[in-house]
């Protein structure tokens, strides 16, 4: 049986995944952040789609397509020569920050709904 304590490291690897967003307005840029978030990114989506795998989530295949597009999102970003100045890395971090929050508070909160309703059974 899951308990609600078990949920506490999704929202720990969250919070992690913001302050790595965040660090993307840190001047002088350091491209490096985004290798970060890229490997971080990918640790937490791989960890949150085994778990869902292992709790049958009827929503595994629309959650993984959304961790696909931020996957690609954020390779095409890493992989550009773009020089980044201030305004770039604003908009970087809000477009970034802005599409975790929605995935969060959406398709997050569909797996969270699902894993405390199955303790109730």
């Amino acid at each position: 049986m899951i308990k609600t304590s078990e949920l506490i490291w999704q929202d720990t690897q969250h919070q992690m995944l913001f302050k790595l967003i965040d660090d993307i307005k840190i001047e002088p840029f350091d491209r490096a952040v985004l290798d970060k978030l890229q490997l971080y990114a990918e640790h937490h989506f791989t960890l949150e789609e085994i778990y869902m795998e292992e709790l049958e989530f009827p929503g595994y295949t629309e959650h993984v397509k959304a961790h696909d597009r931020f996957r690609e999102e954020l390779g095409a970003m890493v992989n550009t020569q773009i020089s980044m100045n201030k305004t770039l890395q604003d908009t970087l971090s809000l477009f970034l920050s802005e599409w975790l929050r929605l995935h969060v508070l959406g398709i997050d909160k569909k797996l969270e709904d699902y894993i405390l309703q199955s303790n109730s059974k």
